[in-house]
């Protein structure tokens, strides 16, 4: 080997050692970053309390199924517990009564199915299960397109490292979209870059807090209903048509209740609302005829398990909701879930104690009416 023939071997190898350093660089910043922010942590760093006005909200993992039940299992063990879908999210701890502990588990459950496991993998028994019962669940079309059931939904994440370089793409390209403040993701108590960035994430009592949506609805999704109004109208999504409720899934639900009753669990059930405008919309069609049915075909599961009640708060259109005050078309706010649980007591005295007083539900309301958050223009 000659001398310019060894000189270029240098070189090429100087050039390499600055390649490889620089992208060690590049990726050793994104995963340092995506560690401080909370995105690459063990499992197990999430599972602990949040402070008062902290949020666990994660951008690049979905954990929340698994989070909802090891919060609810090792850390807040609550006497009250709300529990569902993503349309019980907005139950805060400020209705419950002081008396008991309360946890939000809304969105650890997407099928009835979902019930029973997660109540069989509890260590402690709530007195109080508060659970919303999605319609669509008792939709064949629904479960059979969109809702696979797993059992190992609950079991503890491990994080697969495979993604690793996914992650650092993504991280990348939203920096450059401008979607990340460094300096705010470096200072932020909140766990996770959807809550730090967007303020979205769960809070101390696992409801959730949407922030960007009170800063900016009308550039939300489903502003004014739109896409929610475009799954009606292609019939998917969790709105897929049906005339017929499917009778198996009630009597999971049955299951579920003797499980509660067997641990003398006392059981509120409901039928979660929609917006007025998209439920007049739906009815419409004449596509959800399953809907109409499904409050009498439950109701004599309830009845015949102690303790347990069923509520139908499908359509909300003649108890004073209004559509500005919901979240979207499906999820009603804070305020339409006060009124809920208003209701609720009202009908069954055994539900006070569990709940403040109908003053401070008032006044609840008017701490919620003084914000003005009129999340749609329409009325």
């Amino acid at each position: 080997m000659n001398r310019q023939e060894r000189y270029d071997i240098r070189r090429f190898g100087a050039r390499l050692a600055k390649f490889l350093l620089l992208v060690a660089i590049v990726i050793g910043f994104s995963v340092l970053s995506l560690y401080q922010v909370g995105e690459l942590r063990s499992y197990s760093y999430y599972i602990r309390p949040l402070q008062q006005d902290q949020l666990f909200g994660l951008a690049y993992s979905y954990y929340d199924k698994s989070y909802k039940f090891h919060m609810t299992d090792e850390v807040c063990r609550p006497q009250v517990l709300a529990l569902g879908s993503s349309r019980i999210m907005q139950v805060k701890r400020s209705v419950v009564s002081p008396d008991y502990t309360f946890y939000n588990a809304g969105g650890a459950i997407q099928s009835v199915r979902e019930l029973s496991l997660f109540m069989s993998k509890l260590h402690d028994s709530p007195k109080l299960i508060l659970v919303n019962l999605d319609q669509w669940w008792f939709n064949r079309a629904y479960i059979d397109e969109d809702q696979p059931f797993s059992p190992s939904v609950y079991d503890e994440p491990s994080f697969e490292f495979s993604k690793l370089g996914q992650f650092v793409c993504d991280f990348y390209t939203d920096l450059v979209k401008g979607k990340i403040n460094l300096k705010k993701a470096f200072s932020s108590d909140h766990i996770g870059l959807n809550a730090i960035c967007n303020e979205n994430g769960f809070a101390a009592d696992g409801s959730r807090y949407q922030g960007d949506m009170i800063v900016a609805p009308e550039q939300q999704e489903d502003y004014n209903f739109k896409d929610v109004l475009s799954r009606i109208n292609d019939g998917d999504q969790r709105f897929q048509y049906g005339d017929h409720a499917d009778s198996t899934q009630i009597a999971v639900v049955d299951d579920f209740l003797s499980q509660c009753v067997a641990q003398k669990i006392k059981v509120v059930a409901f039928l979660p609302p929609f917006a007025p405008f998209v439920y007049k919309r739906m009815q419409e069609t004449g596509k959800y005829g399953y809907m109409s049915k499904l409050y009498d075909m439950l109701l004599p599961v309830f009845e015949k398990h102690e303790g347990c009640s069923l509520y139908d708060f499908t359509d909300v259109t003649d108890k004073g909701a209004h559509n500005y005050d919901f979240d979207d078309g499906f999820h009603g706010s804070e305020i339409i879930y006060n009124g809920i649980i208003r209701q609720m007591v009202r009908q069954d005295s055994t539900l006070t104690p569990f709940f403040v007083s109908e003053q401070e539900m008032d006044r609840l309301d008017s701490v919620y009416l003084s914000k003005n958050i009129r999340y749609h223009s329409i009325d």
